[in-house]
């Protein structure tokens, strides 16, 4: 990764930390302040915001330091036969407090399983559900998986939202775009970029097809059973 990338990318990370972060401290700082005006229900409300925020940071720290390894090539993968199902489930309640995230639906059966290592693999399906949910107000997003004729397992996460523009699409997974670049699906680029690197890092595969104003699907394909990944 060049210089100027870089630079790009420890930009969208500070950017991306920034927001949790303010909230963290505004919401702490008003119940330190104020604890005696709110009611129980109202702190703990706080108190669950300030959580969810923590956990968003944590994520991000989480996904800066995996970046960091692969860049190194200096990443260990716990590599298990893993239920996508449970998987699955795990990362959409992950999202379940932003708006729209009741519009996810799961259509996979219990036996589905793919050869990941289960947190990295998680990091990757709840980075896939939250731009779908953010980049769609309104419609179904769907999150299926079947075993392909070749062997190997396709999870797909598609949606009904803006779409990509067709300039944009072939540059998505390469890393944060200009800092003046219009937001798009794949928000500041870090996290569809550190995807794309995870999955490959499995001996697998992440595409998207796209249409703006059409809805978005990005292909997960993972191998099914136990394969050497060479580093």
């Amino acid at each position: 990764m060049d210089d100027v990338r870089f630079a790009e990318m420890i930009s969208k990370i500070a950017h991306e930390l920034r927001s949790p972060l303010t909230s963290v401290k505004g919401f702490s700082s008003t119940l330190v302040s104020r604890w005696d005006r709110f009611t129980d229900e109202q702190r703990r409300q706080f108190v669950e915001s300030i959580h969810s925020d923590a956990e968003r940071m944590a994520r991000i720290v989480s996904e800066v330091l995996d970046l960091a390894r692969l860049e190194a090539n200096r990443l260990e993968l716990n590599l298990q036969r893993v239920e996508l199902r449970l998987l699955v489930d795990k990362s959409v309640q992950s999202q379940s407090e932003l708006a729209g995230a009741a519009r996810v639906t799961v259509g996979i059966d219990e036996d589905i399983t793919a050869w990941a290592d289960p947190e990295r693999l998680t990091h990757v399906i709840s980075n896939l559900i939250e731009n779908a949910i953010k980049f769609s107000d309104d419609g179904p997003i769907e999150i299926t998986a079947e075993r392909t004729a070749e062997g190997s397992t396709l999870l797909q996460v598609s949606d009904r939202g803006v779409g990509i523009a067709p300039e944009i699409l072939p540059h998505i997974f390469q890393g944060p775009a200009s800092s003046a670049q219009k937001a798009t699906p794949s928000g500041s680029g870090l996290g569809l970029y550190l995807s794309r690197r995870l999955i490959e890092a499995h001996g697998g595969t992440l595409r998207v097809a796209s249409e703006e104003r059409s809805g978005s699907t990005f292909s997960v394909t993972l191998p099914a059973g136990e394969t050497r990944v060479e580093p």
